[in-house]
């Protein structure tokens, strides 16, 4: 299971960084454009995911961060915002190598956002987190498309063949 995480780890570094590829080439107005996503920007999408990321890690770790709102600007400055992203991914991958094979399957407390007790599989937990990263993503690719960038082509399976996995 951890090796399952951590390959899916390594995939979401090497999507980002795709996508990174693309968002560097579009000009700010285009970058904090409304272009209709929940988060409305693609500055806003990214500013979200960075802070979830930072929410889900926080309770892993067992400290606690809770923000005002899912859509609380962390970071204003693009190029900063950039290099967090990347390095949180990296930071996760540290935390999972470290992990005891015996956790997956076990559960994991938390208290949400609106402070209510809940209680997940472990692996459960960090698949969520997973799928949070694509589904976002998702949304930014198409965003990038609207603007009329290019869009790059981030399926984990691309990310399989060119690791010749």
């Amino acid at each position: 299971m951890k090796d399952f995480f951590l390959r899916n780890n390594a995939y979401h570094i090497w999507a980002t960084n795709l996508m990174y590829a693309s968002i560097d080439s579009l000009l700010d107005e285009d970058y904090k454009k409304d272009v209709g996503l929940f988060f409305k920007s693609i500055h806003g999408t990214l500013n979200h995911l960075l802070l979830v990321e930072k929410v889900w890690y926080s309770r892993l770790v067992g400290e606690i961060y809770i923000p005002s709102s899912l859509a609380e600007e962390i970071e204003t400055d693009r190029q900063t915002l950039k290099g967090r992203m990347i390095q949180s991914l990296e930071l996760w991958n540290s935390w999972l190598t470290g992990l005891d094979n015996s956790i997956w399957e076990s559960k994991f407390r938390y208290k949400t956002m609106r402070g209510f007790e809940a209680e997940l599989i472990f692996c459960d937990v960090i698949q969520h987190n997973f799928n949070h990263r694509t589904h976002h993503r998702g949304q930014i690719t198409a965003a990038i498309s609207q603007l009329g960038g290019e869009s790059p082509e981030i399926d984990y399976v691309y990310y399989l063949q060119t690791k010749g996995k």
